[in-house]
Order: structure tokens, then C-alpha cells, then sequence
């Protein structure tokens, strides 16, 4: 057995003796020539980035060999996407940014593509849940209704499913942290069983992309990005509390997020309660009362042949399934019938670079 174990790491240690690669460089104005700050330079497909200092100057360690594409992206200014060859050491990259009054590429990062808008012969629609928040979404369900061509079937304010181009149930597939989530292909009751707190945006894929997810995608599908990992060598932390009249509802959540070079952590907690839902007339609809708590963390490792991502959501919700007009009072633990429901979402992810490869 030692024998097998010695063989492993001897197999495995050219992954972290090799020489790191890194890429530096300089973004300026095209028309200024001065140094621009906080610009973005991103490789989608290693999901590996950072921005630029107040110098205009930046730094990407622990690359792979190979061919990428790299987006410099910035407000204000024309998006630039270009394949990029990293070598074996120093790689550097300078580029001159040219102002545009209108900017309205994005990245598409959790798909199959990871191009820009322009690039992409799919169309996929795409919003933030910052957006959805500002809109007024009570919660993610709700959210998506706000996505073009995204509707919801629900059964009181907590449970809703989504339904994409008049098709749902197993005709549409939900992914979150990259894992096929079946909570809400069953009956009517079910929902999705997630938290808002903790995902970064929602793409909804629609048309002919859909099928490369297989024939039960024939509605469509419904793609939640994480939350992204904090950038390396920053710490950062955030409270946020929403309330919502019509529930007398509250929904909270407080997350930390730290990066090195090489490890990254981040860790989100989020509690939501609410009473009976209020209609116009004044009349609560009995039971549509809900509670829910939710923790997601990860943790990611990577180094210039070799990269890990590990994350975890554990979610509980109770949830009341309204049936008639009955009891009114502003209680917050369901009535019968009602959902008890306990979500466990692990992934994991791993990826080595053995040789260089064109993209």
C-alpha cells in the first residue's frame, strides 16, 4: 500500500513543482494613455480573474499552459475578447481600452460557451439577483418571474415552479452549482427548495441550446451561478436585511468571503420569515405563511496544473400549502398541511492540466 501511495504523489508532484505561470500587464485609455483602475481581466473557462490597481496594472498567478479566452471588460468602455497563448513563466498583456458610450456585452459564464453576447449564437437571457431584488422578488421563485419569458405555477407565496415557454415540470431542468437539481419536477407542491442568498445571477436558456442538456430540457433551462469567490489577496463581508409589508416578512442574510493565491473560502447564512400573505381587500390568504433557512460555503484550491472547487448548501424550509379562507392572524408557523423540507446540495469539482491544449 505504500508503494501505491508513493507512486500517487510522485505522479502528482510535477502539478506543483513546475515553474508557476503568471500573467502581468497594463491597462490604459486608448485616447489618454493614462492608467485605468478597477478594470476587469477575466479567463472564463479557468474562472480565474482580477482588476486592475490604481496604477493600471494587474497580476494573474498559477495559469495553465494554453490557449484561452481573456475579457477585459470595463463601464464605460468596449468589452475586449481575444484567445490568449500562456506560456511556460511571465506572460504579459498591455491593451489600450477604447471609450464607448454604450457597453452592452456580458460574459456567459455558466454555460457550455463562455463567450460574450456578440459571440454567442445562443441567445440567453440573463439576470442578477441584485436586479431581481430591486425589482421587488420576495423570493427566488418569485424572481424569476421577472426573467423575459419565465413564468411561475405557485401555491402560495413560498412554492412556485418554473415554468419556461409554457412548459415545466420535467420539462424543464434546474442547475445550481453546476448540479441537476429534481426538487420541482414532481407534483404541484414541489418547489425549488434554494434561498436567493448566496447565488450571483440566473441565465435562462431557451431554443435549440436547451437540447445540449438532453431531451427533458425541452422547455428550457434555468442555470444559478454561485456566488463568486472573493478576488486573491482580498477579504470582504456583508450584512443585508429586506422587508416585505404584504407578509410582514423579513429575510436576512450576512456572508464572508477571503482569497489568497492559492486558497480561496467564502461562507453565507440566511434566514427568511413569513406571516400570511395580505390581498388588497385586506384578507389574508390562510396558510401561505413560510419560514426558511439557508448556509452555503465553499472552498477552492488552485494552483498553475491543478484546480478544486468544493461547496455545500443545506437548506430547510417550512413551508404552509394553502387550501381555503380560514384562519386570520399573523402567526408564522404553518398550519396543516404543510412542507417540511431539507435540501443537501454537495459539489465537487476538479480539473488538471496535463499538456497544453487549444481552445
Amino acid at each position: 500500500m505504500k508503494q501505491i501511495y508513493l507512486a500517487v504523489l510522485c505522479a502528482l508532484s510535477p502539478l506543483y513543482i513546475f515553474s508557476q505561470n503568471t500573467l502581468t500587464g497594463t491597462i490604459t485609455d486608448a485616447d489618454t494613455s493614462y492608467p485605468l483602475e478597477q478594470v476587469s481581466v477575466y479567463f472564463p473557462q479557468l474562472q480565474n480573474g482580477t482588476i486592475t490597481d490604481e496604477n493600471g496594472n494587474f497580476t494573474l498567478k498559477n495559469l495553465p499552459e494554453g490557449n484561452y479566452k481573456l475579457v477585459v471588460s470595463y463601464l464605460g468602455y468596449e468589452t475586449h475578447s481575444v484567445s490568449y497563448q500562456i506560456n511556460s513563466g511571465s506572460n504579459v498583456f498591455d491593451y489600450q481600452m477604447v471609450a464607448s458610450a454604450i457597453e452592452m456585452d456580458e460574459v456567459v459564464l455558466s454555460t457550455p460557451f463562455h463567450k460574450l453576447e456578440r459571440e454567442n449564437v445562443m441567445k440567453v437571457e440573463q439576470k442578477s439577483i441584485a436586479e431581481l431584488k430591486s425589482e421587488g422578488a420576495m423570493t427566488l421563485a418569485d424572481g424569476i418571474t421577472r426573467i423575459p419569458g419565465v413564468s411561475s405555477v405557485s401555491t402560495g407565496v413560498g412554492i412556485g415552479k418554473p415554468v419556461i415557454r409554457g412548459l415545466s415540470f420535467n420539462r424543464v431542468l434546474v442547475y445550481t452549482q453546476g448540479v441537476r437539481l429534481e426538487n420541482q419536477q414532481f407534483g404541484g407542491e414541489h418547489g425549488l427548495g434554494l434561498n436567493d442568498a448566496g447565488i450571483s445571477s440566473i441565465e435562462v436558456i431557451k431554443g435549440p441550446a436547451s437540447l445540449l442538456y438532453g431531451s427533458d430540457a425541452l422547455g428550457g433551462v434555468l442555470y444559478l451561478n454561485p456566488e463568486d469567490f472573493e478576488l486573491s489577496g482580498k477579504t470582504s463581508g456583508d450584512v443585508n436585511l429586506n422587508y416585505f409589508t404584504n407578509t410582514l416578512g423579513y429575510g436576512t442574510n450576512a456572508g464572508f468571503k477571503t482569497s489568497g493565491d492559492k486558497f480561496k473560502f467564502l461562507v453565507r447564512g440566511a434566514i427568511a420569515s413569513n406571516a400570511d400573505y395580505e390581498t388588497g381587500d385586506g384578507t389574508s390568504v390562510t396558510n401561505s405563511r413560510f419560514k426558511e433557512s439557508d448556509i452555503k460555503t465553499g472552498f477552492a484550491y488552485q494552483a498553475s496544473k491543478f484546480k478544486t472547487e468544493l461547496r455545500y448548501n443545506y437548506n430547510k424550509s417550512e413551508l404552509g400549502i394553502p387550501e381555503e379562507i380560514g384562519v386570520q392572524n399573523n402567526d408564522r408557523d404553518p398550519l396543516l398541511p404543510y412542507q417540511e423540507i431539507f435540501t443537501h446540495i454537495p459539489e465537487l469539482q476538479e480539473q488538471f492540466v496535463l499538456q497544453k491544449f487549444e481552445s
